[in-house]
């Protein structure tokens, strides 16, 4: 894991944080609550939770007696809890507690990026089946699917998600090599199971056509209150192994995912509308992206971040359509192996939505097929797979 000074130098260096519109409550505003909690201790947990909830309304405004609630963390793939690839489990437990306290049953499920390690041996590496003995909720498979369909495409969506009464979203603050951001909304790609994942990959393989696409599932899966783990998340190359732990400090809560992401983006450096799939679902009218329009309770010192390691944003995302298609695909990232780091797991290969990678060590990347989407990279436990731009894009001075 590189150190804050190794990093590249083509990451973005953001200097003061905006300060976030605090303003007297209006009734048309969405309001996002935070606090400030550095520790993942139940109790400080508990406290810093009932804080955020409180201005909402508290769980009972969402949690009724005999309900079912689902708990949909960011459980992106197996790894130790240091690495801030998942969100935590104690921030799971005492949300679990609270929504028993409410009445209602708990489920916990979550699908990793590709045919990884899942299930039963999964869950107690990552400390989920201790959650889920603690508190009596159950942990499920999201193997089974309901079909969907959205806007001209197909939607496999987990159905444990469509049976429930209560979808409570508990994303990990990270940022990401793709879409810059990884949060509220970003973390419902999650109710696509394993492989099916690769499907919408390949319809959807540039940042603006996968935008599109996070924000179907958004306005497929709509979940009833977002709680964001934001105590230590990620900088740098997110969201996976090669992301830097950074401490922010902070959980979050609101029923709006999408104003729950302009307000973290916002204090993390983002500029309005730079995170893509955040504005597609603004234009859309799933939530709202107008920080005049949003209401932040709590404590705004909380959303002090400091100095925040960001992934430039890809310039090519606003190629002009004159370039055409081709164009497109040459200006797109490349994965680029570490022979030293690499063990040959081959995660990367079973991950690939286009077949691209034949296993080895070191596996062969066939970047004629490859379509950019860096879930190689995001799923590679040693972080032996980074960005490159193409012979193009630097030429012309595009992406990182």
């Amino acid at each position: 894991m590189p150190s804050p000074s190794a990093l590249p130098a083509h990451y973005e260096k953001k200097h003061s944080t905006p300060r976030l519109n605090v303003h007297q409550p209006q009734t048309d505003s969405t309001i996002v609550s935070v606090a400030a909690c550095n520790v993942y201790e139940l109790d400080a947990l508990r406290r810093s939770l009932t804080d955020i909830l409180l201005p909402l309304g508290g769980m009972e405004r969402f949690v009724r007696p005999s309900m079912r609630v689902l708990l949909k963390p960011n459980l992106l793939s197996v790894a130790s809890i240091d690495k801030a690839i998942t969100t935590h489990p104690a921030m799971i437990q005492a949300v679990a507690e609270l929504v028993k306290e409410a009445g209602a049953s708990v489920l916990i499920g979550d699908s990793p990026a590709g045919p990884t390690e899942n299930g039963p041996r999964a869950w107690r590496k990552i400390g989920l089946t201790d959650v889920a003995e603690r508190t009596g909720a159950e942990l499920v498979h999201f193997d089974d699917v309901a079909w969907k369909q959205l806007n001209g495409h197909d939607y496999f969506i987990a159905r444990p998600v469509c049976e429930v009464d209560l979808i409570i979203n508990l994303p990990k603050l990270k940022t990401h090599l793709l879409t810059l951001y990884t949060g509220s909304v970003k973390n419902l790609f999650g109710v696509i199971p394993g492989t099916r994942k690769r499907q919408v990959h390949v319809r959807a393989p540039g940042v603006q056509e996968f935008s599109r696409a996070l924000v179907d599932v958004l306005e497929l899966v709509k979940p009833g209150l977002t709680i964001l783990d934001g105590i230590i998340g990620q900088e740098g190359y997110g969201p996976g192994a090669r992301g830097t732990p950074h401490r922010y400090g902070c959980v979050a809560a609101s029923s709006d995912p999408v104003a729950l992401d302009t307000v973290i983006t916002q204090a993390m450096g983002c500029r309005p509308g730079q995170v893509l799939h955040l504005a597609i679902a603004a234009e859309r009218k799933l939530g709202e992206a107008d920080l005049h329009k949003i209401q932040v309770e709590g404590a705004e010192r909380a959303l002090d971040f400091g100095r925040v390691r960001l992934p430039v944003t890809h310039r090519y995302l606003r190629l002009p359509a004159w370039m055409g298609a081709p164009a497109q695909r040459a200006a797109r990232l490349r994965p680029h192996l570490d022979i030293t780091a690499c063990i040959g797991c081959a995660q990367c290969v079973e991950v690939c939505p286009r077949e691209a990678i034949t296993p080895g060590r070191p596996p062969q990347f066939d970047l004629e097929r490859c379509i950019g989407c860096m879930c190689c990279a995001e799923i590679c436990p040693q972080a032996a797979i980074e960005p490159q731009r193409s012979l193009l894009a630097r030429w012309l001075n595009l992406g990182y």
